[in-house]
C-alpha cells in the first residue's frame, strides 16, 4: 500500500515537471506548403497545435508581413488550429503577437512577464535582418544569427526541433551566431527565449521583465 502511494506521488510530480515543462515551451511559429503560409501556436516538438475557442485566441491580434516589404501588413484569417496568412505565396514572411496580457510565470522563474512573440519563416539562404525586437536572421549555410534590438545577442540559447522531435541545444558565440545540422528533410524550428529586466506597465498591469520568444521556421527538401 505504501510503495502504491509513493508510486503516486512520483508519478504526479512527474506530471508537474512536465506540466512545466510544456507551459514554457509555447511559441508561435510558421508552416509553408503549397503555396500557404500557416501561422500556428503550441508546441513543435510536442505536437500540440491549439485551437480556435481555445488558448489559440491568446494569439488575439497577430500581425504578419514579407519580409522583403515590411510595410504592408498581409491578411490573415482564423482557422481551426492555425492562422492562414493570405498573398504571401512562398515568400520568406515575419509575424509578431505583441498584445498577449502580463503572465504571472514566477513558478516557472520567469517572474512577472509581458510575453512576446515573433516568428519568421525561411527560404534557407542568406537574407536580412527583420524588424523583429528579437530575430533569429538566416546566414546560409545552416547558420543564423541572433539579433536584439537590430545587434547580435552574445551567448544567446537556441534551440533547433527536428521534424521528428530531435531537439539540439546550441550556444550562439561572442557575435550572437551558431550552425545547426538538418539531418532529415522536413520542417525545421529554431526557438530563441531572451528575459529582459525591464519593468512596466500593460493594459493596468504591471510587469517585472519582458519575455521576447522569436522562431524561425526552415525546410529540408
Amino acid at each position: 500500500m505504501k510503495s502504491a502511494k509513493f508510486l503516486s506521488k512520483v508519478v504526479l510530480g512527474l506530471f508537474a515537471l512536465l506540466h512545466i515543462a510544456v507551459a514554457q515551451a509555447h511559441f508561435i511559429w510558421l508552416e509553408q506548403s503549397d503555396g500557404q503560409t500557416k501561422l500556428y501556436f503550441g508546441e513543435y516538438e510536442g505536437g500540440v497545435r491549439e485551437k480556435t475557442g481555445g488558448r489559440l485566441d491568446t494569439i488575439a491580434a497577430p500581425e504578419a508581413v514579407l519580409l522583403s516589404n515590411q510595410t504592408n501588413q498581409l491578411p490573415m484569417k482564423r482557422q481551426a488550429d492555425y492562422i492562414a496568412i493570405d498573398d504571401a505565396k512562398s515568400q520568406p514572411v515575419i509575424a509578431h503577437e505583441l498584445t498577449m496580457k502580463v503572465k504571472d510565470m514566477t513558478k516557472y522563474h520567469w517572474g512577472i512577464v509581458k510575453p512576446m512573440y515573433y516568428a519568421r519563416s525561411s527560404s534557407g539562404v542568406a537574407e536580412a535582418m527583420s524588424s523583429h525586437t528579437l530575430d533569429i536572421q538566416p546566414l546560409g549555410n545552416n547558420q543564423v544569427r541572433i539579433n536584439l534590438n537590430g545587434k547580435p545577442l552574445a551567448n544567446a540559447k537556441l534551440k533547433v526541433i527536428a521534424p521528428n522531435q530531435w531537439l539540439q541545444e546550441l550556444d550562439a558565440n561572442d557575435q550572437g551566431e551558431a550552425t545547426y545540422v538538418m539531418p532529415w528533410a522536413g520542417l525545421y524550428v529554431l526557438e530563441v527565449i531572451h528575459l529582459e529586466a525591464n519593468p512596466g506597465k500593460y493594459q493596468g498591469d504591471q510587469y517585472e521583465n519582458i519575455r521576447h520568444v522569436s522562431t524561425l521556421s526552415v525546410v529540408k527538401k
